[in-house]
């Protein structure tokens, strides 16, 4: 798997091949997404399909449900405040809305380079308590010396920053472990690195095939499975909290309590996690693309 990015074909608007966060959009089942998105999305399903793997709405679905337990397990352990990096177009229930429900007084920022992700996201997820930046997170600079983070979070108390879905989206190039060693060291002690990530570690040939298919079919970033040795390295000068470094699934179940689907008596027009069928008490083990994990900075 190549780890230097390729000479990209010109796409001034963004338009004309597939992004990945409108792809996710359309795994989720939202509407923000084009024609060229849901081809590429259906291809790489097929694609895995054939190989015995499971399809991206599972693995999209799955992957929200762990946002939601990181950030009421982060909650639990006292922290009122997040760092959304990569944050992605809104889908179902967000940080700040995982993380309000339970600490109303919660701040979030989301941060996100591509400019569709941000005029959503500030559409849809405003508050006095939440904003929403257009930032490259691999110029880690552009979000920490930012005034309106600073006047928001309180880089003198403990702090959640979320890498969700997003390292994966990074060449090796351009030194993913070295951004995120950007943002642990803006961080005070007591702070919280939470972070999923594919890997390529039960199934080498779909995570292949799939990262060849970026390339192909020109996405705007590649999708890079690395190792699990590779991808602890991200929590150097964090202490990995209990289970470690896992498959989504297996990362403390016990915590799964997804908000409503809308329409439910109570909840009104809050964006909401889908109910789900419960994890099986032993995860099948072909559902893991991804590996996720939660440090504490020491």
């Amino acid at each position: 798997m190549s780890s230097e990015p390729p000479v990209t074909p010109e796409d001034p608007i963004g338009v004309r091949y597939p992004n990945t966060a409108r792809i996710w959009n359309y795994q989720l089942g939202g509407k923000d997404n084009f024609e060229v998105d849901r081809q590429a999305s259906d291809a790489a399903n097929t694609m895995v399909k054939g190989l015995g793997v499971p399809a991206g709405a599972d693995t999209a679905i799955e992957s929200r449900h762990l946002l939601q337990r990181m950030v009421d397990y982060l909650v639990g352990q006292g922290i009122r405040q997040f760092l959304d990096l990569g944050s992605g177009l809104p889908n179902m229930a967000n940080t700040h809305q995982i993380a309000q429900r339970v600490a109303p007084e919660a701040r979030v920022v989301y941060a996100d380079v591509d400019p569709m992700v941000s005029t959503h996201a500030a559409a849809l997820m405003a508050g006095s308590n939440v904003i929403t930046l257009r930032a490259d997170l691999r110029e880690p600079e552009q979000v920490l010396g930012d005034a309106r983070v600073r006047d928001l979070l309180d880089f003198g108390q403990p702090i959640g920053i979320m890498f969700m879905c997003v390292l994966h989206c990074l060449w090796d190039k351009e030194d993913p472990w070295g951004v995120v060693r950007q943002f642990r060291d803006a961080l005070p002690p007591g702070s919280y690195l939470a972070l999923s990530h594919m890997t390529d570690e039960a199934h080498p040939e779909a995570a292949e095939g799939l990262f060849r298919m970026t390339q192909e079919l020109h996405w705007n970033t590649p999708l890079i499975s690395r190792s699990r040795a590779d991808i602890a390295r991200f929590f150097d000068g964090f202490t990995l909290v209990e289970p470690g470094l896992v498959a989504p699934a297996q990362w403390h179940p016990e915590l799964d309590n997804p908000l409503r689907q809308r329409g439910e008596h109570g909840v009104g027009d809050v964006p909401v996690l889908r109910l789900i069928v419960p994890e099986p008490a032993e995860p099948d083990p072909g559902a893991a693309w991804h590996l996720c994990g939660i440090g504490v900075k020491d």
